[in-house]
This record gives C-alpha cells, structure tokens and sequence, in this order.
C-alpha cells in the first residue's frame, strides 16, 4: 500500500507525544511518500523542537546549523520517497481550498495524492476528516486505521 505521510506525524514523532503510528508506518511493508511541502513544514517544527524556541528566534541567532547538527535529518527523511508537488497540483489545490475549506498547504498535499494515485493519507490533521472522505482518499489516524 502507498501511504502518504503528513507533516503532523513527523512532528508528533520527534515530540515523543504520539510515535505510534509513524512508528509502525515505517516498520510495514507499506511505500511512504512525503513532499516538499510536508518536507518544509516538518524541518521548520523541528528546528524549533530540537532548539527549545521558536524557530524564528533560532534563526535570528544564527543558529540553524548548529541546532540541526543534533539530529540525523537526512537519515530520518531517507525512510520517505519524495514526490514531487504534480504542475497540476495547484489549480486542484485552489479548487480543494474552495471545495472542502482547507488551507494550501493540505489542499496541496491532498491534491499530490490525488494526482499521483496515492489512496491514503495519515495525518492526526482533523482538517482532512472529511476532504478525505468526499475525495475518495483513505485518512489513517491511528495504528488500528490499517492493521
């Protein structure tokens, strides 16, 4: 099966607040794709997770490379194919936005998985309930969504 990763469980992952589901997402047999957008938005969440403040404030003490420097990032995102964001993506996007109130960014990662037939997407976003449902993608929640 061909599972999307949303940003949230990588997040929720390096927090140690709900590891579970990317945990046996990444121990399956399961393909997991992640994209530039989910890419973005879980290294700037994770700039701030490894240096106790806010991302910004890292930055503005110019201290990205060292706060990176304590985690293998690389090696973590290997475990994830990167799709790239379809030139189609966008006008579907803007139309998801409309469609189901979502911001960009989901509709964006709803509109990749749609275009490159990925059928399921996990993510503890409740924004995606239910896109997911009237667009005929599965949403994964929790570890017995796909046991």
């Amino acid at each position: 099966m061909n599972v999307f990763i949303d940003s949230s469980l990588l997040v929720e992952y390096e927090k140690l607040n709900r590891p579970e589901l990317l945990e046996a997402l990444m121990a399956s047999n399961h393909q997991l794709f992640i994209n530039p957008i989910v890419a973005s938005e879980y290294l700037y969440q994770l700039i701030g997770i490894l240096g106790g403040r806010s991302p910004m404030s890292i930055c503005e003490s110019g201290k990205i490379g060292e706060t990176l420097g304590r985690h293998d990032t690389a090696v973590f995102l290997s475990a994830f194919e990167i799709l790239s964001i379809p030139d189609k993506a966008l006008p579907m996007a803007i139309d998801l936005m409309k469609k189901h109130n979502l911001l960009p960014n989901d509709a964006i990662i709803l509109a990749s998985c749609k275009l490159e037939q990925v059928a399921v997407l996990a993510s503890f976003d409740t924004d995606f309930s239910a896109a997911c449902r009237a667009e005929g993608i599965q949403l994964i929640c929790e570890v017995a969504d796909f046991s």
